[in-house]
């Protein structure tokens, strides 16, 4: 368990692969069947980054220009690039 202000968070690292056994019974705190959406992903070669908080209906993605405008293409997602510099999209 990591604690930052505000928030505790289970560690893991592994293949993204083996997210099947993350509730498993060797994950002390964690109730089998009952495990949380990963609130950051981010794979060693630290290419790219998804955050997730306490809103369901968001999620962050922090990767190279290119990988973004593949994002904003995609027919099947909802994306709305942000520039950290510009007032943040609303959702209301």
């Amino acid at each position: 368990m990591v604690t930052v202000p505000h928030r505790s968070y289970f560690l893991y690292s592994g293949a993204l692969a083996d997210f099947a056994d993350w509730d498993s019974p060797r994950m002390a705190g964690i109730t089998p069947g009952r495990v949380p959406p990963p609130a950051f992903i981010w794979p060693a070669d630290h290419a790219w980054c998804i955050a997730l908080d306490v809103d369901p209906h968001y999620a962050g993605v922090g990767a190279a220009p290119e990988a973004v405008a593949q994002l904003v293409a995609h027919p099947a997602l909802d994306v709305v690039p942000a520039d950290p510099t510009e007032r943040q999209p609303d959702y209301t």
